[in-house]
């Protein structure tokens, strides 16, 4: 009876050892938080999973996230966890955190290369998808040389530089602003091509191909063989759970798409 007793506590302890081998605890806000704003209450957390940063570089860093817990949580994560979407795996950490509460989430992911900031509430209305980019885009030549201080030391002062409304530089903008002009050049170039007004040839075009027309209930006008074949362009209908550019509809962690904790985000390769 005796042996049978000890062989079952030994089963019991085995499988709680698999179990916690299985299902790792997660480490929470409250247990990596360097600072804590009084008046606000918003934290600055330092998760530095695989030491890209040594302990006086995270005291440093510390300390220049402090500024922004004016506006928010403000985290830095580091990981090797393989991901498709580096945007939704740094949201679902930040809902971890923090969940619906305003946060900015700074992470870099050394197994598929990437730079990711994602964003909720008070700050997410300054760093919008577009400006979060420019900012991984801005500090990526630092973690491509492996100065990953100064690259997250920088993201987080250009992040404070949007919230308190200073200009950041945003090249992928400008780009995204001459594409546009030039397209637009396109489009009025086409339209003046094929305007009656300012080609004669197409005027004559009209007028010599005009034909008389009687139609069987009396209607007499011209008509014309000079015309462009029409196409129909079938236009799906939008989808119920569109998102504004925020990956609303590729995040398996919202509730909804109108405010379900989204937020915004955006990345870089490094």
């Amino acid at each position: 009876m005796t042996k049978s007793k000890l062989t079952g506590t030994i089963v019991c302890l085995i499988c709680v050892i698999m179990t916690l081998l299985t299902f790792p605890t997660g480490v929470d806000a409250a247990s990596e938080t360097k600072y804590q704003n009084d008046e606000t209450g918003y934290r600055v957390v330092i998760i530095d999973t695989i030491d890209l940063l040594t302990n006086s570089e995270e005291r440093m860093l510390a300390e220049d996230m402090k500024p922004l817990t004016a506006y928010g949580n403000v985290v830095f994560w580091t990981t090797e966890d393989f991901t498709v979407n580096e945007i939704d795996q740094a949201r679902l950490k930040r809902k971890e955190l923090f969940g619906f509460d305003s946060a900015c989430i700074f992470a870099i992911n050394l197994n598929v290369r990437k730079l990711t900031i994602q964003s909720y509430g008070t700050i997410n209305e300054a760093v919008n998808d577009s400006v979060a980019r420019s900012i991984t885009d801005n500090v990526s030549s630092y973690a491509s040389s492996s100065d990953y201080y100064t690259c997250s030391q920088t993201a987080f002062s250009q992040i404070l530089d949007v919230c308190e409304k200073r200009h950041i530089s945003e090249p992928l903008k400008v780009s995204g602003y001459v594409v546009i002009s030039l397209m637009l050049g396109l489009i009025i170039a086409i339209s003046i091509a094929f305007s009656k007004k300012h080609n004669p040839l197409l005027e004559a075009c009209l007028t010599q191909n005009e034909t008389p027309y009687r139609a069987e209930g009396g209607f007499n006008g011209p008509v014309t063989s000079c015309f462009v074949e029409s196409t129909t362009v079938h236009r799906p209908p939008a989808s119920s759970s569109g998102g504004s550019g925020s990956g609303c509809s590729s995040c398996s962690s919202c509730s909804s798409c109108g405010g379900g904790g989204c937020g915004s985000g955006g990345s870089s390769s490094f």
